[in-house]
């Protein structure tokens, strides 16, 4: 029982703030601009807003352009939709880190989040409940192709 309670106390550390201390060099890079998700379904832009950087929808890939756009949970057009919302955040240890929430644009879930970019310049996002252990993170790509208004990609990008 004391080296299973040994086990979860290294591990808790190693997460909690053990192994940030590595990360405490210089403030992450605002990873900035448009956004393909990891199912290449949508296109999200990561702006500032206040003191915060803030992602909202600004273009979906529908299978035929005359399909209607798809609704958020409260019945809403998902096209400009908020879904993400991270500050800057510095630990006691020195280490800093995009911190906010995700918001699941079709059932209104709202989950942790943490983004940063990675070596190649991919937006990393990690979303969770609870501990970060308990999360998934996915890679978003780079997005250069036009932005149409009204959100409907011309065809599904990629």
């Amino acid at each position: 029982m004391f080296r299973l309670f040994q086990g979860f106390c290294l591990l808790t550390t190693l997460l909690c703030g053990g192994g940030a201390a590595l990360a405490a060099a210089s403030p992450p890079a605002p990873p900035l601009g448009n956004w393909l998700t990891a199912n290449h379904a949508a296109v999200i832009q990561v702006a500032p807003c206040g003191g915060a950087l803030c992602g909202r929808i600004v273009g979906i890939a529908l299978k035929h352009q005359t399909d209607p756009m798809p609704l958020n949970w409260r019945g809403q057009p998902q096209c400009g939709e908020p879904i993400l919302k991270t500050a800057l955040v510095t630990g006691d240890n020195g280490a800093s880190a995009w911190v906010g929430t995700v918001q699941d644009p079709r059932n209104g879930d709202i989950y942790q989040a943490s983004i940063r970019l990675d070596a190649d310049h991919h937006l990393r996002m990690h979303g969770y409940l609870g501990l970060p252990i308990f999360g998934q993170t996915q890679t978003w790509l780079p997005y250069t192709g036009q932005i149409p208004v009204g959100c409907k990609l011309p065809r599904a990008p990629g």
